[in-house]
């Protein structure tokens, strides 16, 4: 009985021995599969850069930043001012009509003196048609804005606005959601779902020394 014990102990503690090797060949073999793999190369890369602080603060950003203290909402706002102020857009409509450029021509030629000319006018149903829209309230308001920055003000903003560019920033300001629509945002769902991969959680949870350590005492075994 005691003869059993012994070699069964012996054959026992030859077969732990070997298998506490073959298990530690496998942890290896696998932590150096993975430290080459695509996925972990892929996920350390991504960790570096949601941890970045541009990263951090886009997000940051994009998830709490008020639409409202944009620019792209102050440019908004001041086309919509600009839009419904009633004797700018009257202007903007009168300023390529016909009649006024038909005025501007005369005023600019030699028979716009004539207007002065009482007797001339009444007998010219063209000088009479001169003369009334001179005194219209239409030229009052031409008057009011040939020369005001309010007319360019609105035109850059009406062209800014209809630009792929600002609309594409006004499409993604005015989302709540907007964190969700950037490439940043895959960026993070992608880190977050390689940080659950088996192989990724087991190669993070090993000791680089202590893998190093059982490569030396299992090339020492050879």
């Amino acid at each position: 009985m005691n003869i059993f014990k012994k070699l069964f102990g012996k054959w026992f503690s030859c077969s732990t021995k070997e298998s506490s090797i073959l298990d530690d060949k496998e942890l290896v073999a696998r932590y150096r599969e993975i430290e080459q793999s695509p996925e972990l190369k892929e996920y350390l890369e991504l960790d570096k850069l949601v941890d970045s602080e541009e990263f951090v603060q886009k997000k940051i950003t994009w998830q709490n930043k008020d639409f409202k203290m944009t620019d792209t909402y102050a440019i908004a706002s001041r086309y919509k001012e600009l839009l419904h102020d009633e004797d700018l857009q009257k202007f903007l409509d009168l300023e390529n009509s016909k009649r006024l450029k038909d005025f501007l021509a005369f005023k600019a030629s030699k028979d716009y003196a004539k207007l002065k000319d009482e007797e001339a006018v009444s007998q010219s149903e063209d000088l009479q048609r001169m003369a009334k829209f001179e005194k219209s309230d239409e030229y009052k308001l031409y008057l009011k804005y040939v020369d005001s920055e309010l007319p360019k003000e609105y035109k850059a903003i009406a062209a800014k606005m209809d630009t792929p560019e600002f609309k594409k920033d006004y499409a993604f300001w005015s989302n709540p959601n907007r964190w969700k629509t950037t490439d940043e945002y895959q960026q993070h769902v992608r880190y977050k779902q390689l940080a659950k991969k088996a192989d990724i959680v087991f190669y993070l949870q090993q000791d680089p020394a202590e893998i190093a350590r059982l490569e030396k005492a299992l090339r020492a075994t050879k």
